[in-house]
């Protein structure tokens, strides 16, 4: 194996390497597999050209490396770097001028890592193109506009881009290629990599340093309040808050070789990584990740790596690296110029709007356009992620949840009733005000006995899947006085259970059933998520309520956008479901300037021509209407300056949250790819939410208590932990059932000790006193058909799904629900029982809660009460003289006292079944505690057993736990979240 070297310190530390090689592996496994020799190149560049000319093998290399690698010399990947954090590092801007902001970079002395390196080049110059700042015409490439931008730069490795790119390096200088270090990606020039940025700006050299944030740990903290970040809001931040103050997350670097030798050099990376890496063998022989002893930083990889993950599967390099992180570079021309940067590409849903797509672009001179087809509003947004499409016009709904996917706005449409701009005839307005419109609920108005409340067992017409209008506002409302118990959280479980049937494009089952399909003249597929289906859009929900001509594909409410009534309907704006907000044209932030671009040349070919018969606003001639865009609008308002959420506006934002946030969606997967066995998909938004706090649905989780952003960097340790273990041994708690709708005791602010005087019953209580047990079982009773039917959550069935794959070897739940039971689960014991089943105190008989529930109902068939709240035990609040004549029977057996088969408070766990839990436990190799605070001791102790023996835990909960200090990995995060993002490999 050929190892690559850029410096002389180096050549050193390879030879080290070999040298260590031979002293401790046996001599045929070193002929085999580990013989290294290293070949010293002038820079990465240099390497990447030997080893695709079989003068060398192997080396390592940034990101935006690996991709021109990869894509343009034909090499493969076959390890990442992974840091203690995780295997993604953050692109920071590093300043000591502390008047300087992000927003104030033209004309200043820059300090990059290196060209097309992923923090130093790619993701700040991404940022600072997505907002504007800097202006790329295309017309050139990007380096002559960066070098334009910044007053001087040292950019390793841009030498023959453009020369003030290089103008503030240091190295040594020579027409002789081998001795020339000046701008070179090689540790001879002194500003070479995040170190050599950051030595720049140290040195006086630069005013900014773009690095990655992995470089701030070589900072002494005694300098630290020499440096501050320039954040993406405009403001200044110190170091330690490089997590929230970024200009963006990437790859971290990776390992590079020639397609034939990516077994062998799989094979090799195992075997050094094995004998020296940080838990090596030989690690005090040779230490793989530490370069202090040959004077420099960061020699053969990063010095901050804390393993290398092989690359087993042969994927492709969107995969490895990300689909937003190449998605990206071929934004920056990272592949060349080609034709496809002047084509903007328009995602198109139906035939009628790729015929408008088609109008349009003969009907103006710019840049061409090309109209490309997706199967719904959503997919475009899916296109648009993995850059099969550049852009398109989304709802409220659809632009949230783009903006989780990492889109950015171009424009957004304007509702209002001129569009004054400051050049005649420009259908551009420049303006902070942006008129919403309304949903409205739409009933014939024959049909007199129909209002919000009783539209239980009705059809129901809908516009679409996810449209504010059709889908996210509707729910809200108490639509039927007969189905308001539950109060689900959910819009699509809310209309299956609200509606006999329905037509809501998109969606499948009774809620399909309603729906037409196309026309005899373009028949397609029932309930399509597109104009295809005749009763799809706001036209399309007004067709539904109308109906067909036989008489049998009709609606009785109709859910849609009040701007497309033709009627007479007058009282609209105080009658209706809420405001909307316009639709946003999304992107992919590297491509904000050249669609906001084409968006104004388009307009102004379509005004400079007024007889032209494509009007891009109107859609009737089409037969349909709000094709591509809305047909209310009147111009764009340009917002790429925005955040969407600002354009969305908070009430919106934070209902549309609330309703994700317990919604499945498949396209949520899109967000934030990892690389191989560290790629989590965040199916959910919990672990993105800003701020800190977010308001949750009024149903089911109104007692998860609030949690603040999840760190990805946690989750990821989270899947190494469980990816290592062999036999898992999960402990879970109350804070598991909160998900599916069970309050518990001790949740800060939403737990019952936080909310109410509220105390579980105690043993020694129950068991004396005859008027405490009926107290309790008249609550009970009262609260047993809604307890007994709350159902397991995405937390129990990953769990249980991890049983299946034999990744978890038993668990333990400190709960009483059975909802582990109903998952599915088996390798399971009740630590505290089970509520659903009754023990007599006499004669210690068995029975199921269920039968108890038909006696109560016997014995006291004239008795009744008023519910209060509900309560973690199964029960509910009740007076106490609603109890007074309340009958509790017997048991059938012996006439004895009966309890439920649980631990109550004050009482103690048997001591075979604490023996039992202990013995799998030793069987165990990891621990993972889900949802408990660990309070009591019953389950505590099990933790204070792992760490007797030495058994690795860790925890997800919401908030501190008893044993934090005994955990490797704590996440903060919802259990069914965090677990749902767990691959168990």
């Amino acid at each position: 194996m050929r190892w690559c070297t850029v410096s002389e310190p180096e050549q050193r530390k390879c030879a080290e390497l070999a040298k260590a090689l031979v002293a401790v592996l046996p001599p045929a496994e070193v002929t085999a597999f580990a013989r290294l020799s290293c070949i010293l190149a002038s820079s990465t560049t240099d390497c990447i050209e030997r080893i695709r000319a079989n003068r060398a093998d192997i080396v390592t290399l940034d990101a935006g490396e690996v991709y021109s690698a990869v894509k343009q010399f034909g090499l493969v990947a076959v390890a990442k770097e992974i840091y203690n954090d995780g295997g993604c590092i953050l692109s920071v801007a590093v300043v000591r001028n502390s008047s300087l902001d992000v927003r104030s970079l033209e004309g200043v002395r820059s300090c990059h890592s290196g060209a097309r390196w992923t923090a130093g080049w790619s993701l700040p110059l991404g940022f600072l193109l997505s907002r504007n700042y800097l202006s790329w015409s295309k017309e050139q490439p990007l380096s002559q506009d960066v070098s334009a931008f910044f007053n001087s730069s040292c950019v390793p490795g841009a030498a023959a881009m453009a020369p003030s790119l290089c103008s503030l390096c240091q190295g040594q200088k020579s027409y002789i290629r081998n001795k020339n270090y000046h701008c070179e990606t090689s540790h001879s020039e002194p500003f070479y990599n995040s170190q050599g940025a950051l030595r720049c700006l140290r040195s006086g050299a630069g005013d900014v340093a773009f690095v990655d944030h992995l470089a701030l740990q070589s900072i002494e903290e005694s300098e630290w309040d020499e440096f501050r970040l320039l954040c993406t809001d405009g403001t200044q931040a110190p170091l330690s808050l490089y997590r929230s103050c970024n200009l963006g997350r990437g790859p971290g670097g990776a390992l590079v070789t020639r397609p034939n030798l990516r077994k062998i050099a799989r094979k090799f990376i195992q075997i050094i990584q094995a004998q020296f890496g940080p838990k090596g063998k030989e690690r005090l022989r040779f230490q793989l990740f530490n370069s202090s002893a040959f004077g420099e930083n960061d020699l053969l990889f990063k010095d901050v790596t804390d393993k290398l993950a092989i690359l087993t599967v042969d994927e492709d390099i969107s995969q490895v690296l990300g689909l937003d992180y190449v998605a990206l570079l071929k934004g920056l021309g990272h592949e060349g110029s080609s034709l496809d940067d002047s084509v903007i590409r328009w995602c198109c849903i139906s035939q009628a709007e790729q015929t408008k797509c088609e109008q349009w672009a003969l009907s103006i001179k710019s840049d061409p356009l090309v109209c490309v087809r997706a199967a719904s509003m959503a997919h475009c947004v899916e296109k648009i992620k993995r850059d099969e499409v550049d852009a398109a016009s989304l709802d409220a709904t659809h632009t949230f949840i783009a903006g989780k996917c990492g889109l950015v706005p171009v424009v957004t449409e304007y509702y209002g009733a001129k569009c004054l701009s400051a050049v005649e005839g420009s259908t551009h307005l420049e303006t902070d005000v942006l008129p919403s419109i309304v949903g409205v609920a739409l009933a014939k108005r024959a049909s007199r006995s129909i209002f919000i409340g009783n539209l239980g067992s009705r059809r129901s017409c809908h516009s679409y899947m996810y449209s504010p209008a059709g889908w996210l506002l509707p729910h809200q409302f108490t639509l039927s006085l007969e189905h308001n118990t539950s109060s689900p959280c959910n819009p699509d479980q809310v209309y299956n259970e609200v509606f006999w049937k329905g037509c809501l494009p998109g969606s499948e089952g009774n809620l399909c059933k309603v729906c037409m399909g196309g026309t005899e003249d373009a028949p397609s597929k029932r309930c399509a998520d597109n104009h295809n289906e005749r009763y799809y859009g706001n036209m399309g929900a007004l067709r539904c309520l109308v109906g067909d001509p036989t008489g049998k594909s009709y609606g009785e409410v109709a859910f849609l956008e009040q701007h497309n009534l033709q009627a007479n309907i007058l009282k609209w704006e105080t009658c209706n479901l809420g405001a909307i907000p316009p639709n946003t044209v999304m992107t992919r932030p590297v491509l904000t300037a050249r669609v906001y671009d084409f968006l104004m040349k388009s307009q102004e070919a379509l005004a400079a021509n007024p007889d032209t018969t494509f009007k891009i606003f109107e859609s009737h001639q089409y037969t349909e209407s709000d094709l591509l865009f809305k047909d209310a609008t009147k111009c764009f308002v340009h917002t790429s300056h925005k955040d969407y959420r600002s354009i969305l506006g908070e009430e919106f934002y934070q209902h549309a949250e609330t309703v994700f946030n317990c919604t499945h969606s498949d396209l949520l997967e899109l967000i934030s790819p990892y690389v191989g066995k560290m790629r989590l998909l965040l199916r959910t938004f919990a672990l993105n939410t800003a701020g800190g706090s977010r308001t949750l649905c009024s149903g089911v989780l109104h007692f998860v208590p609030p949690v603040s952003s999840t760190d990805v960097q946690y989750v990821e340790q989270l899947q190494d932990f469980v990816s290592r273990a062999r036999h898992l041994f999960v402990l879970t708690g109350a804070g598991l059932s909160t998900e599916s709708g069970i309050p518990d005791y001790r949740s800060e602010k939403v737990g019952l000790y936080a909310r109410t005087t509220r105390r579980p019953m105690d043993h020694m209580e129950f068991v004396r006193s005859a008027k405490s047990r009926q107290r309790y079982w008249a609550r009970n009773f009262v609260g047993w058909p809604q307890f007994s039917s709350h159902q397991p959550n995405t937390a129990h069935k990953a769990l249980q799904q991890w049983e299946q794959r034999s990744k978890l070897h038993w668990l333990v739940t400190q709960n009483v629900d059975a909802l582990h039971s109903k998952a599915g689960q088996r390798r399971l014991t009740e630590l505290h029982g089970c509520i659903h089943r009754v023990i007599c105190l006499g004669c210690s008989n068995i029975s199921g809660r269920e039968d108890l529930q038909r006696r109560f109902e016997n014995l006291n068939p004239e008795w009744t009460a008023h519910a209060g709240a509900v309560a973690p035990d199964g029960d509910v609040f009740l007076e106490d003289e609603q109890v007074l004549n309340f009958r509790v029977p017997p048991c059938g057996h012996c006439g004895g006292i009966l309890k439920p088969h649980v631990t109550f408070f004050g009482d103690s766990v048997s001591k075979p079944k604490v023996q039992f839990v202990h013995e799998k436990l030793a069987e165990s190799d990891a621990v993972l505690v889900v949802g408990s605070s660990l309070q009591v001791y019953s389950g505590y102790r099990f933790l204070l057993a792992a760490n007797d023996r030495k058994i690795p835990v860790a925890i997800i909960n919401i908030g501190s736990t008893r044993a934090d200090h005994l955990a490797q990995i704590k996440v903060s995060g919802r259990c069914g979240d965090v677990l749902s993002l767990i691959q168990t490999l």
